[in-house]
């Protein structure tokens, strides 16, 4: 038989991709002391899911050209002009000290080490933001050896100013603080780990108003923020207003050090509109996202957390204390409530939510209503909440070998609009509703089915409490839909978002929960050449 020389062999493959699954990338970036085309190396994910879930990307912009002005590198010299890869400057206090709007200052790869914080007092303008960016291709380290308390401190009324590209270690503060009056702030592909926070807005004491004022229009995407003691990014005291919170990894805080209600991953106390989304916040000591706890008034508007993925946090998955809407967020894993709303007046909308299999970790958990709103408070007994539940799934919440599954609650102040959800956790006691009058407020998933919740709420129009045939459960969870999941194409057409938790635009007859089945419209087949030499 003749053996095949692997040397030489060219071989032509058919490769086929479901058209639902292609996409393609092309160019690199090409270097030079002028107009490069900048794009932050790769951050340091987290720690791959033990579920068939797809992962979520760490970094996720496009490229973007922009003019180096001023280099930053390792072996450099702030002596030196700095207006050139080959006579660059040597610390980020000075490239701060020097920088004026409009300027790009690009940091060359390797390790800067931090004797001091690094303060930040230079503005830019609406027209002209200052630019602290990675130079194309490579990772510069901002390093506090472990007695630097911060690293970059943003002064108060620092403003429009851009931040990219950098990995910040060692620090035992806060690797990064916007002190107050702080406004058009973006932060991107930065990978923070550490400390006893990665990123701080405001400073003060919990329940005062900031030392400094507050800050706004902040916008953070694109990072991944990792292995802190205290809550991972933190607006206490705030309020934080104008905040965007996009495509951020947040995991392992509140586990290196004492896990407690202090650990959050994303924990913002006061201020709003918020925007949180397609975040992925998961194995956290305390809740995942935490939001307005502080805004004791209620009534928080522009509060949006959307296409989230809310994971194995070892308290509550989401709280949204004073309002707002949820909407295609992947909640399981929790070891508490994985949903706790309405502590505040509020008015909520929680939408196409897949929230399933949480409190079944016995390492952590602890058994609890899976889904709570308006709950009774010393703060504000039964607070006045209006709540639009619609086309969720609440299956399989609370480990039934472990004290048994758990519903929802909702409080004597709730005023309900509620239909096409699909409830399939405690059997005897799907929903406790303490507004209804005349009767026990446990409603089992029978008296859902049979019309009993209807007659006495005037809600559940279109509910199903059948099985809703996730690709797998529990260890694992795989919360996309079968086929033949009676979710498929039951959902309200009138209140169902545009696309669902992954972007894939909903069809005329959206289904119930976060993920909309889907099945290739085609195959192409595209010629796959393997080469050796």
């Amino acid at each position: 038989m003749q053996k095949t020389n692997l040397s030489r062999l060219r071989s032509h493959l058919m490769l086929m991709i479901p058209i639902g699954l292609l996409a393609c990338g092309l160019g690199s970036p090409v270097p030079g002391d002028e107009t490069v085309v900048l794009t932050p190396s790769p951050l340091v994910a987290g720690p791959a899911t033990e579920t068939g879930e797809p992962q979520f990307p760490a970094t996720a912009a496009a490229t973007t050209a922009v003019t180096c002005t001023h280099y930053v590198a390792p072996n450099g010299d702030d002596k030196d002009p700095g207006t050139t890869t080959t006579q660059p400057w040597a610390t980020f206090q000075h490239a701060a000290d020097t920088a004026q709007p409009g300027d790009t200052v690009c940091f060359r790869g390797g390790t800067y080490a931090f004797t001091e914080e690094a303060y930040l007092t230079q503005s830019g303008t609406a027209g002209a933001t200052i630019t602290f960016i990675a130079y194309p291709g490579e990772t510069p380290v901002l390093d506090g050896g472990g007695s630097v308390g911060e690293l970059l401190i943003l002064d108060q009324y620092t403003s429009y100013v851009r931040i990219s590209g950098f990995a910040l270690r060692n620090f035992t503060i806060w690797g990064m603080e916007l002190s107050g009056e702080n406004r058009y702030v973006q932060l991107d592909h930065l990978d923070v780990a550490g400390g006893e926070a990665s990123i701080h807005f405001t400073v003060g004491e919990t329940e005062a108003p900031p030392d400094y004022g507050p800050v706004e229009h902040i916008t953070l995407e694109d990072s991944t923020i990792h292995g802190n003691e205290y809550s991972a990014v933190d607006c206490t005291p705030g309020p934080c207003n104008h905040m965007v919170i996009r495509r951020v990894e947040i995991y392992d805080t509140g586990i290196v050090g004492e896990s407690f209600y202090g650990s959050d991953g994303l924990e913002f106390a006061r201020g709003y509109p918020v925007l949180v989304e397609d975040c992925y916040v998961h194995d956290n000591g305390g809740d995942g996202i935490d939001l307005n706890s502080r805004d004791r008034q209620g009534n928080a508007t522009g509060v949006v957390v959307r296409r989230n993925r809310v994971v194995r946090n070892h308290l509550n998955g989401i709280k949204l204390w004073a309002g707002g809407r949820m909407e295609n967020n992947i909640v399981w894993g929790q070891g508490n409530s994985a949903v706790w709303v309405g502590t505040f007046t509020s008015t909520l909308e929680i939408i196409n939510n897949t929230i399933a299999y949480n409190m079944w970790d016995t390492t952590y958990s602890e058994r609890n209503w899976a889904v709570v709103a308006g709950y009774p408070e010393e703060i504000l007994p039964y607070p006045p909440v209006t709540l639009t539940l619609v086309n969720n799934i609440f299956a399989f919440n609370a480990d039934p070998t472990d004290g048994g599954s758990t519903g929802m609650y909702l409080g004597g102040g709730v005023q309900l609009t509620e239909h096409h959800n699909l409830y399939y956790s405690r059997a005897d006691g799907e929903i406790t509703a303490e507004f209804v009058s005349g009767r026990d407020p446990d409603f089992t998933r029978a008296e859902i089915a049979d019309g009993t919740w209807t007659s006495f709420t005037g809600q559940g129009q279109n509910d199903l409490t059948d099985a809703p045939l996730f690709v797998s459960g529990w260890p694992g969870v795989n919360l996309h839909l079968q086929e033949s999941s009676p979710a498929v194409d039951n959902g309200s057409i009138a209140d169902a978002p545009a696309d669902d938790a992954e972007g894939r635009v909903r069809d005329a007859q959206p289904d119930i929960g976060a993920y909309e089945w889907w099945e290739p419209v085609a195959w192409i087949y595209v010629p796959l050449t393997i080469r050796s030499s």
